[in-house]
């Protein structure tokens, strides 16, 4: 099992490939957040899911998707949301259709609708698996997350089922349990550590904690970062954090770059079939790429409207540090351009 450091700005340098096709505008793709459901069960305040459709992806629905990520050679797919993936009635039947198709897969969780079947489709088919608990103690999860103390207890009786699963199976799956960082939360960063730590001592499998700063959030963990690194950290158990963000929140502000050049590497597939440039604007008009019930996935990778969305987008209004922050600094300096030859 290797521990995925987050270091994007180094990750897309691997795919000299899909950089090459960024200068000809051809099969960019390498990885695609798929919403297979706009539902939760959760109702987290600060959610950029409130007030989305109901919509829900079929089966015929994530085939149609599967054969057009395949044709585009996309690489990766991260279930997330959107909603819950795994409140979605076809939850496993993407794991493993996409599986077949040679994709790798990871998925975000709130680890809430975990079984013993969900855990073992996820640990015989996943390269990564992160719960989002984002609290050491009963008041933070409420806060957080808008939801009862035996919500709480249940989601951590899961970690451990899954932990225990994964282990039984001897599945390699990096399984993490993630931590949202802001001056709101930073009281409980520690005991959130405490807590997983005490879950490893009864059970193995649990491989590391991570730390993410809420989208736009600019406060700096450094300090208690390395703090808890030294008291907590293990060979087994690591602390983990988004470094490339932390350690740019200084200089948030300037870019360093005028185009979101990642979206032609990195997209998102929403739950009510449509194709977006950028997760942060699902259900923005002005970030729709195009609609699946009209056009194939190829033909909206291949069209005129990702050229125009891409012209349009005024990074200046964009979250800091978003998903694709690394990818557009680390293209800016090679300094590549967008041929138009296929976007006639």
């Amino acid at each position: 099992m290797k521990v995925n450091h987050f270091n994007s700005h180094e990750k897309i340098l691997r795919y000299t490939d899909k950089i090459d096709y960024f200068m000809n505008a051809h099969k960019t793709l390498v990885v695609t957040e798929l919403d297979l459901t706009n539902k939760c069960n959760h109702r987290c305040p600060g959610c950029c899911g409130h007030n989305e459709n109901n919509a829900e992806l079929s089966k015929e629905q994530i085939d149609v998707i599967i054969a057009g990520l395949k044709s585009l050679e996309n690489k990766g797919v991260i279930l997330s949301g959107g909603g819950e993936p795994t409140l979605s009635p076809h939850f496993s039947y993407a794991i493993e259709e996409i599986k077949r198709a040679g994709m790798n897969i990871g998925c975000n969780s709130n680890g809430g609708l975990l079984d013993e079947q969900k855990c073992r489709v996820i640990a015989q088919n996943l390269e990564y698996f992160r719960i989002s608990l984002d609290a050491g103690s009963v008041p933070m999860y409420e806060k957080i997350h808008g939801m009862k103390p035996h919500h709480f207890a249940k989601t951590l009786e899961n970690i451990e089922m899954f932990a225990r699963i994964k282990t039984q199976m001897d599945s390699k799956i990096s399984f993490g349990i993630g931590f949202l960082t802001s001056q709101e939360t930073r009281e409980d960063m520690e005991s959130f550590v405490k807590l997983i730590k005490d879950i490893t001592k009864r059970q193995k499998g649990i491989d590391f904690v991570q730390f993410r700063p809420f989208t736009g959030d600019t406060f700096d963990i450094a300090p208690i970062l390395l703090e808890l690194q030294n008291k907590y950290e293990e060979a087994d158990f690591k602390i983990l954090a988004s470094y490339q963000k932390y350690n740019q929140m200084h200089n948030a502000a300037n870019r360093g770059y005028e185009k979101c050049h990642g979206m032609f590497f990195s997209t998102c597939i929403s739950a009510d079939f449509k194709v977006w440039a950028c997760l942060h604007f699902r259900q923005s008009p002005a970030h729709l790429l195009g609609d699946l019930r009209e056009q194939s996935l190829e033909e909206i990778w291949r069209g005129s409207r990702i050229r125009e969305v891409y012209e349009s987008i005024d990074c200046k209004n964009c979250p800091i540090l978003c998903r694709n922050d690394n990818f557009n600094k680390t293209l800016d300096k090679l300094q590549l351009e967008v041929i138009n030859s296929e976007f006639l």
